[in-house]
């Protein structure tokens, strides 16, 4: 019999690839937590190629909380705010998946070409907008777009917080 761990990673990978939706993650307090302190830690790896580690940090917890606060938001706003918890649990785990995926993409390759760079992108996108379409019963286009304003929601305040980071103190 499997255990829970591996139940679980095989569920946030079906919901990867589109075969199970977030009303089919367990809503417990524990996996929301496990599946965020994981897509914090992968994130926080990630960005620490590129970044010192208290920035590569920052970075992570910017992306959790915009993703927590629009997905917020966006439950409130269409009046499903009780799918919060399995939501998010959804968008985290399934974001450690990816994460964990870029990881492992990152350790066999020095830098990504940009062609997989964007493949992942699009992937990330969907994935979330799946989520979200699942969610708040959207059509699919709609949850695209969705997702599509958190990521250049994200950008933008990441551009935002290195130029604050990078400015000269006086």
């Amino acid at each position: 019999m499997p255990s829970a761990a591996l139940t679980l990673t095989r569920a946030f990978c079906q919901l990867c690839v589109f075969r199970i939706g977030p009303q089919d993650i367990p809503a417990s307090n524990a996996l929301l937590l496990i599946t965020a302190v994981l897509n914090l830690s992968l994130s926080a790896l990630i960005n620490n190629i590129q970044l010192p580690l208290a920035s590569a940090v920052l970075v992570a917890v910017l992306e959790l909380l915009v993703l927590a606060s629009l997905t917020s938001a966006i439950l409130f706003y269409f009046a499903h705010l009780p799918r919060l918890r399995q939501t998010l649990t959804a968008l985290f785990g399934s974001g450690a998946v990816i994460g964990g995926t870029v990881w492992v993409l990152l350790s066999v390759f020095e830098e990504l070409p940009n062609p997989v760079r964007m493949c992942v992108f699009l992937w990330n996108l969907l994935v979330m907008a799946h989520v979200i379409r699942h969610a708040v019963s959207v059509h699919i286009v709609a949850a695209f777009f969705m997702a599509l304003a958190y990521a250049l929601s994200l950008i933008q305040l990441i551009i935002f917080v290195g130029r604050l980071l990078s400015a000269p103190v006086a």
